[in-house]
């Protein structure tokens, strides 16, 4: 199976219904650590869904490009943010220069890589990074499952999508291998059924 094929087939089903469900600002705290810590405004979102960050960013005065491959979810954000650039691209392969961003915002999107391709999504995302850049990655805390397809009736009724979850430690030895310094952790717990935990990390490129 083509986890990745289905997990965007899937995004592209629900997007309507995903950004009616996903409005509200989630990374309250978390961004203003982000902006107080960032040196410049160049921001690039990857996995930027139906564009809830990118508003926030926007109306912010950042200079931000959202880059995501489901074409659903990149019609809904730029229906919602109607002056922002956003780009169907993988971020698996960034069609863009070594250092070209001051940093990333990786929110709820990494989530979705095999462990197998996670060192690599992570080097890619430095690799654009220019020197010192700042970078914030969000994921799930590992319970009882590591990877796979998580099947769901949510939105539209059963949907397919991959996750995978980490514990910090896992999570942080990838960022530790991939060549990034991490300058700060935080959770967060969603009011969902689950209370799901998030784990959150900020980086700088070494």
């Amino acid at each position: 199976m083509d986890v990745k094929k289905v997990t965007i087939q899937n995004y592209n089903k629900i997007a309507s219904q995903y950004n009616t469900t996903n409005h509200d600002h989630f990374w309250i705290n978390e961004f203003e650590f982000f902006r107080e810590n960032l040196k410049g405004t160049n921001v690039i979102d990857l996995g930027c869904g139906a564009g809830r960050d990118a508003e926030v960013f926007i109306r912010n005065n950042f200079d931000y490009i959202g880059i995501d491959l489901s074409e659903g979810m990149l019609k809904v954000a730029k229906k919602r943010n109607p002056e922002g650039k956003f780009l169907q691209m993988d971020f698996n392969n960034l069609k863009f220069g070594d250092k070209s961003f001051d940093g990333f915002w990786a929110a709820a999107s990494f989530l979705h890589v095999p462990r197998k391709e996670m060192l690599d999504v992570l080097l890619e995302a430095k690799r654009t990074l220019k020197d010192n850049g700042l970078g914030f990655v969000s994921i799930k805390r590992k319970l009882n499952f590591e990877e796979g397809i998580i099947t769901q009736n949510k939105y539209v009724g059963k949907i397919e999508r991959f996750f995978s979850f980490y514990s910090k430690n896992e999570f942080t030895g990838y960022l530790r291998k991939a060549g990034f310094k991490i300058i700060n952790f935080m959770t967060e717990i969603e009011n969902d059924e689950r209370k799901t935990e998030w784990l959150c990390f900020f980086v700088k490129k070494q």
